[in-house]
């Protein structure tokens, strides 16, 4: 078995806490702590971080590692998928990222819409529908993406308030409100969306907002990472890789 997924269970994943400040955890910028339950007495682990090889474990009996996650703008106020492999010990370094399902070349990334209340909403506004084309050209209102209704006001709570948009943000008060969803994986190419006010009813409160999205392949990691020199008076060394296929 040169790597596999079967006999992984209960993967969690939470911010790495190292330090308590004045009550509140503190931890270094996009380090997770990943843990697990395993079958696999006799092997290593690998996790992978949105379809990047991220860690391996020390010894066969490890059942958690710390492993670091991207940070910024597509990074930790993004989706981050983490997934546990099991793999022989001939293959501990051997990056299975390309082989994963969801991260070979034919396999696109997960999009997050965003979108603002508007002030042309009025005090009959629901929840919201978000709609897809599936790659036609043409969205398909007749068949919400969403499971369930996106309501509104999360929690019975509305989220809005006066002046809450900020000087030159793109409004006040209910226009100001802000909605996100996020689909599942899409595969490459170029994909339209639309999100709809809806009422109690179902009914449109007024024309839906489309958008085109370009979803692009997931980028497979940089190959061949090696110590190319370790000086051990200074404990230095110096860290070679070959960029990935897709940079």
């Amino acid at each position: 078995m040169p790597h596999g997924t079967e006999g992984i269970s209960g993967v969690r994943v939470r911010p790495f806490v190292v330090d308590l400040a004045e009550g509140k955890p503190v931890g270094p910028a996009g380090a997770l702590e990943v843990t697990w339950v395993s079958t696999h007495a006799g092997c290593w682990h690998q996790v992978y971080v949105s379809g990047c090889l991220a860690g391996v474990t020390a010894v066969p009996e490890d059942r958690r590692l710390v492993v670091s996650a991207p940070v910024g703008g597509a990074g930790a106020a993004g989706v981050v998928l983490v997934e546990v492999v099991a793999v022989d010990a001939a293959d501990r370094w051997t990056d299975f990222a390309d082989q994963l399902a969801g991260f070979a070349a034919e396999h696109g990334a997960r999009v997050r819409l965003t979108w603002q209340a508007g002030l042309y909403l009025d005090a009959n506004l629901e929840a919201f529908d978000v709609f897809g084309d599936g790659r036609t050209g043409s969205v398909d209102y007749g068949a919400p993406l969403n499971d369930g209704l996106i309501p509104a006001r999360p929690g019975g709570q509305a989220p809005w308030g006066y002046g809450c948009g900020g000087y030159g943000a793109g409004g006040y008060g209910r226009s100001a409100a802000r909605y996100e969803w996020v689909t599942d994986p899409m595969e490459p190419g170029v994909w339209r969306f639309a999100a709809a006010a809806v009422d109690a009813a179902g009914n449109c409160l007024a024309s839906a907002v489309e958008i085109a999205v370009s979803v692009q392949p997931v980028p497979r990691p940089a190959e061949d990472f090696r110590v190319a020199e370790y000086e051990p008076g200074t404990a230095r060394a110096r860290l070679v890789w070959s960029a990935s296929p897709d940079a």
